[in-house]
């Protein structure tokens, strides 16, 4: 009722005041080359609207259209010697100035008049070394996909060969654990930007990194280019944008998952330099409070990022970035005997608390017309703390079960060379190293006794170090070839990885595209000091452990079927090597199949596993207010550990299928407004499960698993339905917008684990989220 009434307000709302004028914006940008970032000037930027007006950028690359009517607009960027630019169904609104930074490649086919081709691949990484395995995801993507929640990583689990682990965000890609992602802020690592996140793991329940700050930025899932090192599966490239350095704008919104305010300017005018700033408080408890079953606990976080942009004209330019995140779940202990009595779940409490951030410094100068130079300074971390206790009696001591308490603090440098030789030849050389301070501390309960199972704090370094070259032939084919070192001062190991690629036009709008890399992975700081126990001695035996290994292996193929319209299939085999299995005895354990936490077992590096399969995507470019997105993924995962058999890894569903449309339309009303619809399905293989021992789960009243039969079975397939619907209006000065949407749509139970239950002596199973509502209102002005 409350929703209708809100729905009926700004009805209301919508047709008073302002009259029927249209209001009108700016658009404005500037064009930079690709490769090392210099001003294209005298570039035709053409405005494809009803006056058809053209403007020439300025020996800087700025260029500006004003008074233009609101709405959808085109733009055709050319200029003599670089390939034309076609920027299609862009969205010029009232609350905010359309700022545009373009970046334009050399063409290398000289031609003394312009030819404009409208098959370009609008999904093509902004990183050109990545030839394989590599999608840009646009920001327009992270608002518009239903129940995306403004979260990259949720937009990233619709693309071919990934899949999430959970409600949350971790990403499985290609069937690898989840802590293989690599995140990356501005050029530098940082820690797992999610709140909720547990220790060793990428992923947790919500970005803490705003949409309201991010530009296109790269996913990438394997064969990855030199300059990226200490992952397996892939790679999160995140970039942040600037703040319109002309206009103060503000942007607020209020939804079932937060408060979100945004801002941004200039410092003063004349001055290109910006501020860009957001703030999110979450209102996940509210939700619990409304019935919804998104947590049986307690939850709360909140999350502040901004980019501040300070050019200092010869000396180039600074910017200052960063972001931090503070969030905790809490289950209290009953406070009356009579809870306790009745309800056996009050009898245990358990407290997570995540906090994560990073702050860093770049500078970026252009030497001569050849030369990039960047370089960044950051300082990130996380600190973890994890307590679960329990009450055998009412009236008895707090017992603790585990304790844990986890900190991470990284100082890092990178600074990177590009060189443009000419126009074939480009070259990319840089290094990185990271300073690692770290707090470990893991106790876990023996006989309702805590035992320290990680006691360690120390400091170490990794220094990452990469050297590549890209040849481009001609317009159609391209090659690039680069090496990346990388090496642990903790036990002196060291690596040492060979990746090439390469792309070649086959005709009109057809690519063949190979990629192959080396890449290695440091375990998780815990398990180098777990404390185990052999004979009547504790030791540390993994201190010497050697990083995780993988070699990749894809072809692709992709074509453009019609205009807007884009297919593209990969063929993948991916050998992993190193893998840390248990060194003592004869067992199924792999950390390959660890989602997060610590291994407090005996490792050493014997183990091996293998990822291959098949993926399809499906591209329908958005265009004349409408998109679409299908994919599916073939795969197997496997591993051998030292039982000497091979099994299923935990992350071995087979399938994934995902299907995602949107559609906007026009309305005819007072102002100008728009009204879309979007629609997400999910269909993948069920959770890999280890069978039950049912006669001997009800003999010992629990679980007993069948550990002959580790991860054999599958849970029931999954398969959700999410849609969102936004209503858009255009006031004279400001935005607003009506995000209404509904997460699992059918309600269905898709189950993610199972255990036996003593009480009801039989199997039981844990679900993922049901039905939830997604609704907010946003107004940019």
């Amino acid at each position: 009722m409350n929703i209708r009434l809100y729905i009926f307000l700004l009805l209301c709302i919508s047709y008073t005041s302002y009259g029927q004028e249209i209001p009108l914006q700016s658009i404005k940008g500037r064009i930079l080359e690709k490769s090392i970032k210099t001003p294209v000037g005298a570039a035709t930027v053409v405005l494809n609207d009803e006056n058809h007006q053209t403007v020439i950028a300025d020996s800087n690359g700025y260029f500006q259209f004003v008074n233009i009517p609101v709405g959808r607009k085109s733009i055709i960027i050319t200029r003599i010697g670089f390939k034309p630019v076609n920027l299609n169904n862009l969205l010029l609104e009232s609350g905010k100035e359309l700022v545009l930074n373009i970046e334009m490649e050399e063409d290398l086919t000289y031609a003394k008049e312009i030819i404009i081709k409208y098959n370009r691949n609008k999904s093509k990484p902004i990183n050109d070394l990545a030839m394989v395995s590599a999608r840009m995801f646009s920001v327009e993507e992270t608002r518009r996909f239903a129940a995306g929640l403004n979260d990259p990583a949720r937009i990233a689990a619709n693309f071919a060969g990934v899949a999430s682990a959970g409600d949350g965000n971790g990403l499985i890609i290609r069937g690898n654990a989840p802590n293989g992602l690599l995140w990356r802020l501005e050029g530098v690592d940082i820690p797992n930007p999610n709140h909720f996140a547990r220790v060793g793991t990428s992923g947790g329940a919500i970005s803490m990194l705003s949409a309201q700050l991010l530009a296109n930025s790269d996913f990438i899932t394997g064969a990855f280019p030199a300059e990226y090192g200490n992952a397996l599966s892939g790679v999160f490239d995140i970039k942040l944008r600037k703040g319109n350095n002309d206009k103060r704008e503000h942007t607020f919104s209020l939804s079932t998952i937060g408060l979100d305010f945004a801002t941004e300017g200039y410092f003063k005018k004349g001055y290109e330099g910006s501020y860009l700033i957001n703030y999110r408080y979450g209102f996940l408890t509210l939700m619990q409070k409304l019935g919804f079953n998104i947590s049986n606990d307690p939850t709360s976080f909140q999350d502040l990022s901004f980019n501040i942009h300070l050019p200092v004209k010869k000396l180039g330019s600074f910017s200052i970035f960063g972001f931090g995140g503070l969030s905790k779940q809490y289950d209290e202990l009953a406070k009356d005997s009579i809870t306790w009595a009745n309800n056996t779940d009050s009898r245990g409490s358990s407290l997570d608390a995540a906090n994560a951030g990073a702050v860093g410094i770049s500078h970026q100068i252009n030497i001569g017309k050849k030369i990039l130079w960047r370089s960044v300074l950051s300082k990130n971390g996380y600190q973890y703390r994890e307590e679960d206790s329990k009450l055998e009696k009412f009236s008895g001591p707090v017992i603790f079960t585990r304790m844990n308490k986890f900190s991470e603090w990284n100082t890092q440098f990178s600074s990177i060379f590009t060189y443009k030789l000419n126009k074939h030849h480009l070259f990319k050389i840089g290094a990185y190293t990271k300073d690692i301070a770290f707090d470990l501390h893991q106790r876990e309960a023996v006989s309702n006794v805590l035992k320290d199972k990680i006691k360690n704090n120390g400091k170490t370094v990794l220094t990452n170090y990469f050297a590549q070259w890209k040849w481009d032939a001609s317009n159609k084919f391209s090659f690039q070839f680069g090496w990346h070192g990388q090496s642990l001062g903790l036990n002196k190991t060291s690596a040492l990885q060979p990746r090439f690629g390469l792309r070649y036009q086959t005709g009109t709008g057809q690519y063949l595209s190979f990629g192959y890399g080396m890449h290695a992975q440091i375990q998780p700081l815990g398990n180098y000091f777990a404390r185990v126990r052999v004979g009547n001695d504790t030791v540390m035996p993994n201190k010497n452990l050697d990083f995780s290994k993988s070699k990749h292996y894809v072809i692709g193929y992709s074509i453009q079927i019609a205009k807007d319209w884009n297919l593209k299939t990969e063929l993948y085999y991916q050998w992993l090597y190193n893998i840390p299995i248990h060194s003592l005895r004869t067992s199924n354990y792999s950390v390959i199949n660890l989602d997060d936490d610590f291994s407090i077992e005996s490792l050493d590096n014997k183990g091996i596993g293998q990822n291959y399969g098949l993926e399809f995507t499906l591209d329908r470019y958005w265009n004349d207010r409408f998109y679409m997105l299908a994919t599916l993924s073939l795969y197997q995962s496997e591993y051998r550990p030292s039982d000497k058999l091979w099994r299923n890894t935990r992350y071995n569903s087979n399938r994934s299928f995902t299907f995602l449309f949107g559609k906007e339309w026009v309305l005819k009303t007072k102002r100008p407004s728009y009204f879309g619809l979007d629609m997400k399905l999910i269909s993948m293989g069920g959770v890999r499960v280890t069978p039950i021992d049912l006669i001997q789960s009800s003999i010992r009243k629990t679980t007993v698993s069948i550990l002959s039969r580790y991860y054999e079975d599958k849970l029931k397939s999954i398969f959700r339905i999410d849609m969102q619907m936004e209503w858009k209006v255009q006031y004279k000065k400001t935005t607003g917008s009506l995000i209404l949407g509904v997460q699992n749509a059918t309600n269905r139970k898709n189950q993610i684990s199972h255990r036996y239950d003593a009480n009801l002596g039989r199997i039981t199973y844990n679900y993922l989220l049901g039905r939830i509502p997604v609704f907010g209102y946003k107004i940019d002005f």
